[in-house]
């Protein structure tokens, strides 16, 4: 593999430093969450959450789909100093002038009377505005300083579940637990701006040629606008539709984050690829790109079939382990929510590691809007019947239109038929997890024993059942852990 100054990375320690990046973004809401819903409650929850979405909006305006932008193109660039200096100037530039966007149309939301009991949560969000754009968090991912990111990560996430037990202890306390959600998740980009500056020195600039850039940024942005009102829009929507609106947002928040959980670790296999599949990209190596293309396709499916299949038997004692009894009545909203694990983990793939690094932004665009306005009707008809139930199901029905879409517009770049026999392969050593937690819960009642049970004895039987059946992919994990005890 060629070297370049920027000492290009091992893609097995890049895997794993972003791994632990991701790791820490499973473990932190793993801890914080369930303390946080059994202090505060539903309601407040909701509360919170309500006013988080509906600053979502704004942020997204003052991102702008900067960072996909410039990650893809910075990292075809990053070797030479001069062109990457300009180019992330010019990034940044446009960032602040977004931000300020972002900060004057948010200050509507301030005088409109039903937002007044969520002003200061709206206030204490719209920070991350701020934070994000001086953060220029894609600089290190262009240069896959995942070090770095891991390192500064983990030491905030850290400091937050200090702060959250210290500060949060009763539902009066649900302004400082939104200050610490944006500490936790924005705070370390204080220290970006200034440790940033070891490979670009940014200044403010506004040159005529930068707007070159803002058609395809458009694009990403209307991407990131359209994924990101799945969630957004559900809470919206619930809040505005629905009788005990805060309570029934905190519920529905609930199923969410169970399921952010695991998609964000899935999420950990194509996020350290983007980059390097954009460098390849750069450099005519089209083979690569198809092979880490179909590798990370496999590896998604691998994880996603059997976590869906098992939060699906172990949903109550996840949702009690992770929420407590108040949230119990959850459950369907997260059995049905689950369905989306799938789907949303495929079409970030997609979207991300086959239509952007392929220059194929306004077909990504298009994508997220068929998704949009699928969800915008089916919330619409569905949430003044069944409520969150109604919004989780929009949510599903949603990506699996946008998985369909990117599947027929990917033909050429991606061939889906070659994940049929890998794809079956997971389904059957899922089925093992069933059958282990049927055989355990016929046996015992303990929640506690049924799920771990469950776990590691459904998990040791996948993965010998996948080696059994010679899984590409467990092939490939196996050749790698021998050629690295080669080596050594």
């Amino acid at each position: 593999m060629s070297k370049d100054n920027t000492k290009q990375k091992n893609i097995s320690i890049n895997f794993i430093f972003s791994f632990i990046k991701t790791l820490m973004g499973v473990i932190f809401p793993l801890i914080t969450f369930p303390y946080a819903m059994r202090v505060l409650g539903p309601e407040y929850i909701g509360k919170v959450d309500y006013a988080q979405a509906t600053m979502t909006y704004f942020t997204l305006i003052a991102a702008f789909g900067i960072s996909a932008y410039a990650i893809r193109e910075g990292s075809r660039i990053r070797n030479d100093k001069k062109k990457i200096e300009e180019f992330a100037s010019q990034m940044f530039s446009i960032n602040v002038a977004t931000m300020v966007i972002g900060y004057a149309l948010s200050a509507v939301l301030l005088v409109i009377p039903m937002f007044k009991e969520y002003r200061w949560l709206l206030v204490i969000f719209s920070s991350s505005m701020l934070l994000t754009t001086l953060g220029v968090d894609w600089l290190f991912n262009i240069y896959e300083d995942y070090v770095y990111i891991a390192i500064r990560t983990v030491i905030f996430q850290v400091i937050s579940i200090i702060l959250l037990v210290v500060f949060v202890r009763d539902e009066s306390d649900y302004l400082q637990y939104a200050a610490i959600i944006v500490f936790a998740n924005v705070g370390t980009n204080i220290m970006n701006f200034f440790t940033g500056r070891k490979y670009v020195k940014l200044r403010l600039t506004f040159k005529k040629e930068m707007w070159v850039h803002m058609k395809p940024m458009l694009y990403i942005f209307a991407m990131n606008v359209a994924s990101n009102i799945y969630l957004v829009m559900d809470r919206s929507m619930l809040g505005m539709m629905t009788d005990n609106n805060d309570r029934e947002v905190g519920l529905y928040s609930a199923a969410v984050k169970i399921v952010t959980v695991v998609v964000t670790l899935i999420g950990s296999i194509r996020t350290v690829m983007i980059p390097r599949v954009s460098y390849y990209m750069e450099n005519g190596d089209e083979k690569q790109v198809k092979e880490l293309n179909y590798n990370t396709a496999k590896g998604i499916l691998m994880l996603s079939i059997p976590s869906v299949v098992g939060l699906f038997c172990l949903s109550k004692g996840a949702i009690y382990l992770f929420s407590g009894n108040d949230f119990m009545e959850t459950n369907i909203t997260l059995r049905i929510l689950l369905i989306d694990i799938l789907f949303a983990a495929m079409n970030g793939f997609l979207v991300n590691q086959v239509f952007v690094p392929y220059r194929m932004d306004k077909l990504a665009g298009i994508a997220t809007f068929i998704g949009a306005g699928t969800n915008l009707v089916c919330n619409a008809i569905t949430i003044p019947i069944i409520g969150r139930n109604g919004a989780a199901l929009s949510t599903c029905v949603a990506e699996a239109a946008i998985f369909i879409y990117c599947v027929i517009m990917t033909r050429g770049k991606f061939d889906i038929k070659k994940l049929i026999k890998p794809l079956l392969q997971f389904l059957f050593g899922s089925a093992l997890i069933v059958a282990v937690y049927f055989a355990i819960s016929a046996v015992v009642s303990n929640i506690y024993i049924i799920m771990i049970v469950t776990v590691l004895v459904g998990a040791m039987l996948y993965f010998v059942a996948l080696l059994l059946m010679k899984n590409d992919m467990m092939k490939l994990m196996l050749d790698t852990v021998m050629k690295k005890r080669v080596s050594k």
